[in-house]
């Protein structure tokens, strides 16, 4: 099964993409068909450095193999690439509008 996350500002569906992947103050995990299936605060958010390597340790080990974000920094990038994840630009939208648009491949590749 393939789980998604979305880089969150807030824990509901209609809650906005945030704004940065890392220091997004929730993130919103579904399944492929965009059932949502968990939100959390991510508490990588508060720290001075290694946010980006914080947030995607987290994601991994809830088996995350998508994410969904506005932007991702080079840090991120390369994080991202070790977790052997993808990720796709959801810039400007809500979570279900993220979601509805992976599902339906109209989301920009971001990286892998």
């Amino acid at each position: 099964m393939i789980r998604i996350a979305v880089a969150a500002s807030g824990k509901e569906e209609t809650s906005q993409v945030a704004d940065r992947f890392a220091r997004a103050p929730f993130f919103i995990i579904a399944d492929e068909e965009g059932n949502i299936l968990e939100a959390f605060e991510n508490d990588a958010g508060a720290e001075q450095h290694g946010a980006a390597s914080k947030a995607l340790m987290t994601l991994s080990q809830k088996q995350v193999s998508v994410l969904l974000a506005p932007r991702m920094g080079p840090n991120a990038l390369g994080f991202l690439q070790q977790a052997n994840m993808e990720a796709f630009c959801a810039d400007g939208m809500t979570v279900r509008q993220a979601l509805d648009g992976y599902k339906n491949s109209s989301l920009e590749k971001i990286a892998k």
